[in-house]
């Protein structure tokens, strides 16, 4: 009953039907207990979900579930409430329902986030020690979490020393390396690693042509790049949509509007659909090559299509208009960002001011 409330999106519903459930002093069992908890922990109404259970839990009134307490430990750690997960996880452990694999890589994934990696590590070793060996999960986010602290050489080692002995590197953690160095500035490593990707049998995917064709076309290397691309399509990997808006956001920053233009038609026409990013690629194009017109007709498009402009739309919207002196139009878009809760930015905005006051006493 209460999961079929919450499957058909009455959570309010569910929530009073609990209430009096348990106040005629009905148990509830194990299945409406972990329903209730994870759709309102999905809802954001983890608290909600805290207090209507744990007295029931306390006393013993419902089967501890481990499915219950990961629910609501990622709940916390959602809302960046790191005690209060890790307290679930204590009262859990001392009632006899053991944390198990999901528990430890909801907490490792907020550690490794937050960048807190001596804690991270700790809970590595505890997993080792409570006989459940990491995942490849696991220590693909203990990888991003080292990346993201610009700690790359260790979390090579982490991957070649623990990961590949276990037959557990994949695509995904050679990727993170990847982009870590390409976001350093480090594109030959990143190449080099790629290519050892491939020596030892771990075929790379779109992601990680993706992510090495946008470095070397911003370090101006575009043979490398289109190398690559020849190398992808001979793989027979089909591009997504970042593949997509990284070959188009270049284009259109090298000046070349009209090639964009006919990747972003064939980016359609193979059944991908762009996103606001994708758009703004080639509005920006359209800008800076003074057709601000036709990133007028595109921004109409977008929204057409159900996508919502979003603060960079609006600012280049606004910035080639007043770069072509359409003031009104500015005006009028500016206006319409205004509604949708966005603001200008002050060079922005102290530039329309200042063309518009021009305007008005020429």
């Amino acid at each position: 009953m209460i999961d079929g409330m919450c499957k058909a999106g009455k959570l309010d519903s569910a929530v009073e039907f609990w209430k009096e459930m348990v106040g005629k002093g009905l148990k509830p069992d194990k299945k409406a207990c972990c329903a209730l908890v994870i759709w309102l922990c999905e809802g954001g109404k983890v608290d909600l979900a805290y207090e209507l259970v744990i007295e029931v839990i306390k006393g013993g009134d419902v089967e501890f579930s481990s499915l219950l307490f990961n629910a609501l430990i990622n709940g916390f750690c959602k809302m960046r409430r790191i005690d209060k997960a890790q307290a679930i996880k204590s009262f859990m452990t001392k009632n006899g329902c053991q944390p198990d694999l999901v528990t430890y890589n909801i907490l490792l994934n907020y550690c490794c986030n937050e960048l807190m990696l001596e804690e991270a590590e700790k809970l590595m070793k505890k997993m080792g020690r409570n006989g459940m060996g990491p995942d490849v999960y696991s220590y693909n986010q203990m990888i991003k979490g080292l990346c993201n602290a610009d700690r790359l050489d260790k979390a090579y080692f982490l991957m070649v020393n623990k990961m590949e002995p276990n037959g557990l590197a994949d695509a995904v953690s050679y990727n993170t390396i990847i982009k870590a160095f390409c976001k350093g500035g480090h594109v030959r490593k990143a190449y080099k690693l790629f290519e050892e990707m491939g020596r030892k049998g771990i075929s790379p995917d779109v992601a990680t042509y993706t992510t090495l064709i946008k470095a070397f076309l911003n370090e101006g290397s575009s043979d490398v790049a289109k190398a690559l691309i020849d190398h992808m399509s001979g793989m027979r990997l089909l591009p997504d949509q970042i593949f997509y808006t990284t070959i188009i956001d270049h284009l259109c920053k090298s000046g070349k509007v009209e090639r964009a233009c006919g990747i972003f038609n064939d980016m359609i026409m193979q059944g991908v659909n762009p996103d606001v990013i994708s758009y703004n690629a080639l509005i920006n194009g359209f800008c800076k090559s003074n057709r601000v017109n036709e990133a007028l007709h595109l921004y109409e498009e977008m929204q057409t299509k159900g996508f919502s402009p979003d603060e960079t739309t609006y600012k280049l919207i606004i910035g080639g208009l007043v770069r072509e002196r359409k003031l009104a139009k500015a005006c009028k878009v500016w206006d319409q960002m205004m509604e949708k809760g966005f603001t200008l930015d002050g060079a922005l905005s102290e530039t329309l001011i200042n063309a518009i006051q021009s305007t008005d006493s020429a």
